[in-house]
């Protein structure tokens, strides 16, 4: 697939800041994923019974339905990043389709692109537009992996921006309280393979949504903390997506919010439209 530098295209797609070197370039990018600060997993009262059986099932069917919405996004996208290292404010556009694709292109106030970053979950591409190098290598490389969030896996991406959990069979190990929050809280087991995590989340049967998602790191703490909150229909069939995000990680100090708007509603992209060809003139780099 040809690099389009046009912003207004919506095979383009825009997100971020200039970048100067691999570390504040791809690495703050990975920091709009997964920034964080000490969490904690809560502690509700335990529910048993016919009450505990409606809600697993709920969850299980909701989860089953999740086939219906496989398509994609095409949204614009505000990220705001407050840290101890580093805050600000981008706005930009993404592009992602289950389970893994991932696709951002940045511009600078004027619209004019700074940086590309494509992903399929195993490799990803990075270009920097004003140094004239394209970044690329596997996802567990060292740099990749240095700036990414503690219970994030690239290959589960699309699943984490659109509020749900990746396919396969999963285990509702307990059913609890949701107390002040609306719904229940479930400790769930998820697909077998890549270490099988144990997911919290807060899931309203009601709506049938889920509105916050913790991986937990097996020592009564939370790696990983995403809260999803006004969730509206897109597309022809209606799929529930949050317009606004809230992330935080124990391994990054700091706090994620991404806020969606101008969703396409027909949206269609193949594995294609996450590459790119290095424009003439651009460095390659392996990242190590």
């Amino acid at each position: 697939m040809k690099t389009s530098f046009d912003a207004g295209r919506r095979t383009g797609r825009r997100l971020a800041a200039p970048m100067t070197r691999i570390v504040s370039g791809c690495g703050w990018l990975l920091l709009l994923l997964c920034s964080g600060c000490a969490l904690f997993s809560p502690r509700p009262e335990v529910i048993h019974g016919p009450e505990r059986a409606a809600v697993a099932t709920a969850f299980q069917e909701l989860h089953r339905r999740q086939a219906d919405c496989h398509c994609c996004i095409d949204a614009a996208v505000t990220v705001t990043i407050r840290g101890l290292l580093r805050s600000g404010t981008v706005a930009g556009y993404l592009q992602a389709m289950s389970p893994s694709f991932l696709r951002f292109v940045g511009v600078n106030p004027l619209g004019q692109p700074l940086l590309i970053l494509v992903s399929d979950g195993h490799r990803f591409q990075y270009l920097a537009v004003p140094e004239a190098k394209e970044y690329s290598g596997d996802v567990r490389a060292e740099t990749f992996v240095k700036y990414a969030p503690a219970g994030f896996r690239p290959g589960e991406a699309y699943f984490w921006l659109t509020g749900r959990l990746p396919d396969g069979e999963l285990t509702v190990e307990e059913v609890a309280a949701g107390g002040e929050d609306p719904g229940y809280w479930l400790t769930v087991l998820g697909p077998a393979g890549a270490g099988q995590e144990r997911h919290r989340l807060l899931f309203d049967p009601a709506a049938g949504l889920i509105r916050r998602h913790q991986v937990l790191d097996g020592r009564g703490g939370v790696e990983m903390d995403a809260v999803y909150e006004q969730q509206r229909a897109v597309g022809a069939v209606g799929c529930r997506l949050p317009s606004l995000i809230m992330v935080t990680t124990s391994r990054h100090q700091g706090t994620l919010r991404v806020a969606f708007s101008d969703w396409q509603d027909q949206v269609s992209l193949t594995e294609n439209d996450f590459s790119f060809a290095r424009p003439p003139g651009f460095e390659e780099v392996e990242v190590p």
